[in-house]
């Protein structure tokens, strides 16, 4: 199995993994992982006895992270991920986007999977990605749809000062409970009826998977989505008001 080819499927690469290094007795390494997968790979995989994980996308700011796997004893390290920045540079005065950079790639046959986080700034932009894919990049990269880029192995100052986390704020809910209808209509403002309409029409993710059911628990640190309104994270600031009502804190990122 290539560490860095394929989809990933959680019923099968998982096992995969720990069998491989089990067999080599030394670290192995996924594609890059999205949200959803990195979520579910966590829970199969993180009370497992005699293996250690770790997920890393090249930088405490990237979202998109690739899962290492190895024995308790032969520990993991952050640099040794397969992981390679790049920088691209262009005119301040051009303003490409994600897509315009996604395209080019997938464009040269660049598996999705072996593309990280891509950050992008003024005149710059920075990439992490797998080596197939940093070769290819370097190789055959010299314009992002009409905007002529010139590709640099590594980080350059400009690129690593402009990679920051996502930006979050607080935001204060009061709810009857913590069903999932209560705390999407304490959010968006909606009566619990409609919450509840919004849900079942699809609208609403729980840990990034699609969630349908109104009367769901939802828990502290679990990441919402409801589309129209944004992302969110539920805190353990959980405290109940005069009324008997809960009061928790929302973050929500910006």
């Amino acid at each position: 199995m290539k560490s860095s080819a394929g989809k990933f499927d959680p019923s099968v690469r998982l096992e995969d993994m720990c069998v491989l290094a089990e067999k080599r007795g030394r670290p192995v390494y996924s594609s890059f992982l999205n949200e959803r997968e990195q979520y579910e790979a966590e829970k199969l995989l993180g009370s497992r006895r005699g293996i250690s994980i770790e997920l890393w996308g090249g930088d405490s700011a990237c979202v998109r992270r690739m899962l290492c796997v190895a024995l308790d004893f032969a520990g993991i390290a952050r640099e040794d991920f397969p992981i390679y920045p790049l920088t691209l540079s262009f005119r301040r005065a051009d303003k490409p986007g994600h897509r315009d950079f996604l395209g080019a790639f997938m464009g040269l046959g660049i598996e999705r999977e072996t593309v990280g986080d891509i950050f992008i700034g003024e005149g710059t932009a920075a990439v992490f990605c797998t080596k197939t894919a940093r070769d290819m990049i370097t190789d055959c990269v010299t314009a992002v749809g009409r905007i002529g880029v010139s590709v640099s192995d590594g980080l350059t100052a400009d690129a690593k000062e402009m990679i920051r986390p996502a930006e979050m704020k607080d935001k204060i809910i009061n709810a009857a409970s913590l069903r999932a209808d209560c705390i999407v209509g304490g959010i968006t403002g909606l009566s619990r009826e409609k919450s509840a309409e919004l849900i079942r029409s699809g609208n609403f993710t729980l840990n990034y998977a699609e969630c349908l059911d109104i009367s769901g628990k939802i828990e502290t640190g679990s990441i919402l989505t409801i589309r129209g309104y944004g992302k969110f994270l539920v805190t353990d600031d959980i405290s109940e008001t005069k009324k008997g009502r809960i009061r928790i804190t929302i973050k929500q990122y910006i």
